[in-house]
């Protein structure tokens, strides 16, 4: 068996809700009320509308914005899935072209009890993450603006957009942003965490967004930042799609000096060990400041890397879209995918042993067709913590840390049909949580302790379906998203009729 690990070397790198006027100014809303009310009276509703009636109240919208089952454009939608396991039925497809028109359509739904769902990239192993049985499911990707400023120093960028169009997009001006490192991943990274190229200099994705647009439950367009609506601002920095629709963020750029120099590495099982020390050293010794800056050939920090014998390797100068391009291939959509993540202090016997435990298990489901393993450990170091409290702090509640680098633990499975689930996820679950025991009993397990149980920190973006995303960021935090969660959608709009993805957890 061979082992796949990537490594990125690039400069830089080191590791009816009635909102108060003193939460969303009057001057800052836009409200769109009024057609969904009329479409309404029209079909004379005095009860839940049926999906078949949702489909035909948002097709009032615009015609061509909506596609009923049958048609080439819902097919094609259908297939546009990371994993099969989010190929479900939505009864249609709504494609909004402005935010204006996400705004009518948010009205429309809460007026009318429709559930819909909301995909960006689609980038999600959870069933019904970015997509609806039964519902109307509302692709994002016609909102493709993409604005640099003219000092080049942000982007504001359509909810649409995936990462690949970013890339393409600054790479022409010498620019990038801190957001997720697959051509086809959506913008989902942004409301969930998000590891980028440069994430130890710059922080996480959402450490690094200065803006979200956002239509809110009441079908008003606000904006969140460090001024306008902070509570909401900070939330959205791990609370994924609980408090509104995202339509727009802004990010802050880095110049990236012309091209970086980046590719993939490919080793051999036999050198596991030897890879795990390199990536243990990597995580707690690299130091942040030596390679601030683009490079033309291997640095010398990093020749550890080179030391091991590969089989493959594909480092050379190139740009962004270029490296976000080859790190997709390989990775079609259309599989079956599941993911599980939990987060760690760094800990290198602990490395060797997480890898070597996950290569024993993988043995066991080679004869299931297409399977793949993939185990990928992801270092979040004190300066990226840092960097996220300096630009405003996020939700996702990792200050505790104090100097010592986490790192976040990703187990994931592909394979080919659908049939194969019962054999394979449940045993990848428990595979997972006795990983976790492991790391719990050497003490190195990274977590919070909450009524409602004991949490490890699970990233969102790489999360398993019933993993406790939203409790695994602390107490403190919790208390802080249900109060935002009161303020800005006390009705739990997205809670009740945007049903999939990591939810905010019920009291009981």
């Amino acid at each position: 068996m061979r082992f796949n690990v990537f490594i990125y070397i690039l400069p830089g790198l080191s590791d009816p809700i009635k909102p108060s006027p003193a939460i969303m100014p009057s001057s800052k809303l836009r409200r769109f009320n009024f057609l969904s009310a009329t479409l309404f009276g029209i079909l004379g509703l005095a009860r839940a509308a049926t999906s078949a009636e949702c489909c035909a109240l948002v097709s009032q919208l615009s015609a061509n914005m909506v596609f009923m089952p049958n048609t080439f454009t819902y097919a094609t939608e259908q297939a546009d899935f990371w994993s099969s396991t989010e190929q479900l039925s939505p009864s249609c497809v709504f494609f909004p072209d402005t935010p204006e028109k996400v705004a009518e359509a948010v009205s429309l739904f809460v007026q009318n009890d429709c559930k819909w769902s909301i995909k960006g990239g689609g980038h999600s192993a959870i069933p019904g993450a970015a997509n609806i049985h039964h519902g109307i499911l509302m692709p994002m990707e016609r909102l493709k603006r993409f604005d640099i400023s003219d000092d080049k120093k942000t982007v504001v960028v359509g909810a649409g957009n995936l990462m690949g169009d970013i890339y393409e997009g600054l790479d022409p001006h010498n620019l990038t942003a801190m957001i997720g490192r697959y051509q086809q991943v959506g913008l989902g990274v942004a409301v969930g965490a998000g590891f980028s190229y440069l994430v130890n200099e710059n922080g996480l994705a959402v450490d690094n967004v200065i803006n979200y647009e956002v239509v809110l439950a009441n079908a008003t367009i606000v904006n969140a930042n460090a001024t306008d609506n902070p509570d909401l601002f900070r939330a959205l920095k791990g609370g994924s799609n609980n408090f509104g629709v995202v339509t727009a963020f802004t990010f802050l750029t880095v110049s990236t000096e012309g091209s970086v120099y980046g590719g993939i590495l490919y080793y051999n099982e036999s050198y596991l060990d030897r890879v795990s020390d390199v990536i243990y050293d990597y995580h707690v010794r690299f130091n942040p400041i030596a390679y601030n800056k683009a490079v033309n050939a291997f640095p010398e920090i990093f020749q550890g890397w080179l030391d091991i014998p590969t089989y493959g390797n594909t480092v050379h100068n190139r740009q962004y879209y270029d490296l976000s391009v080859e790190l997709e291939n390989g990775f079609p959509n259309g599989l079956v995918q599941e993911q599980r993540v939990f987060t760690v202090y760094a800990d290198a016997q602990l490395y060797k042993d997480l890898w070597a435990h996950f290569h024993v298990w993988c043995q066991g489901y080679q004869h299931i067709p297409g399977f793949y393993g993939l185990h990928v450990n992801m270092p979040i170091t004190a300066r990226a913590v840092h960097e996220g409290i300096n630009k405003g702090g996020n939700i996702l509640g990792l200050e505790g840390a104090g100097n010592r680098t986490l790192g976040t633990i990703y187990f994931g499975v592909s394979f080919n049909n659908l049939e194969d689930i019962e054999e394979v996820l449940p045993a990848h679950d428990e595979f997972v949580k006795s990983m976790i025991a492991l790391a719990e009993s050497r003490g190195l397990l990274h977590r919070y302790i909450v009524d409602t149980g004991d949490y490890s920190y699970s990233m969102l973006t790489y999360s398993g379906f019933d993993q406790p995303v939203i409790e695994s960021y602390g107490p403190e935090n919790m208390q802080k998203i249900v109060a935002v969660q009161d303020a800005y959608d006390p009705d739990r709009v997205f809670q009740r009729l945007v049903p999939g993805g990591q939810k905010i957890p019920v009291p009981t």
